[in-house]
């Protein structure tokens, strides 16, 4: 799949009222992986979560192609599960009951057991098919999570046909190895066509990413565009920190 297409990947205009913030944001997605930056209590989550099927805006659309998920003008709501998108979020929430190896496989289509391994393997979880979640550290989960939510995405009708969300789900990783897994990950999406909007409020991520970078702030959206122009200053305050 080719992401260089004139149609947006996705496209969003919701207004949403989440405790004393209130929500009001437009923006589409053109890039490979696009990453979601601003501070603690932006609004963030309640997009990727608005996008996801989990949280009903109060007013406004979303559409993927010619798929309208959400159209409060005409009261359209399409449910999460069958939204072509997958996602992962800050807290691992695995089945308890259930092996690691089945935990990566719930939701995915069938047939997707070698798709499974490859990607277990990317995540460093290759040797943990067979424990139980109680049996992981929190490192281990949050990887598992995530694992699951690139197999069902890439699983989904083929490749490119679902958006994957991930929100800080490497949260918990000592900075090397999420450094690491960002890479390897960005890469194996790159090569399957499945497009990324992921949370994130650290500048080194956005920009060891590469990516189109959409800001957010008190509810708004207040810059979008490439990492180098829409965080350039962010970088250059930190760099002064660093040097101080």
């Amino acid at each position: 799949m080719s992401f260089d297409n004139a149609e947006p990947l996705l496209e969003v205009k919701i207004q949403h009222r989440v405790g004393v913030l209130t929500l009001n944001v437009a923006f589409s997605l053109t890039q490979p992986w696009t990453v979601l930056f601003g501070p603690s209590g932006s609004g963030k989550t309640t997009v990727l979560r608005a996008i996801a099927g989990f949280v009903k805006p109060d007013a406004g659309r979303i559409s993927r192609g010619d798929s309208v998920l959400v159209d409060g003008a005409v009261g359209t709501f399409v449910p999460a599960h069958a939204r072509p998108v997958r996602s992962a979020g800050q807290s691992a929430r695995l089945f308890p009951h259930i092996s690691v190896r089945g935990n990566v496989l719930y939701g995915a289509d069938g047939g997707a057991g070698d798709l499974a391994a490859e990607v277990m393997a990317l995540f460093r979880v290759a040797g943990l098919g067979e424990r139980m979640p109680r049996e992981l550290s929190g490192g281990e989960r949050e990887r598992v999570s995530a694992a699951r939510a690139v197999v069902a995405a890439a699983s989904f009708g083929g490749p490119g046909k679902a958006l994957l969300l991930l929100d800080e789900p490497f949260a918990g990783l000592d900075t090397a190895l999420r450094d690491e897994l960002l890479v390897a990950l960005r890469n194996w999406l790159a090569g399957h066509g499945i497009p990324v909007l992921s949370v994130t409020h650290d500048v080194g991520e956005a920009f060891q990413l590469g990516a189109e970078v959409i800001r957010i702030a008190d509810g708004r959206v207040v810059a979008q565009g490439p990492v180098g122009e829409v965080l350039a200053e962010e970088r250059m305050r930190l760099l002064g920190q660093l040097q101080s």
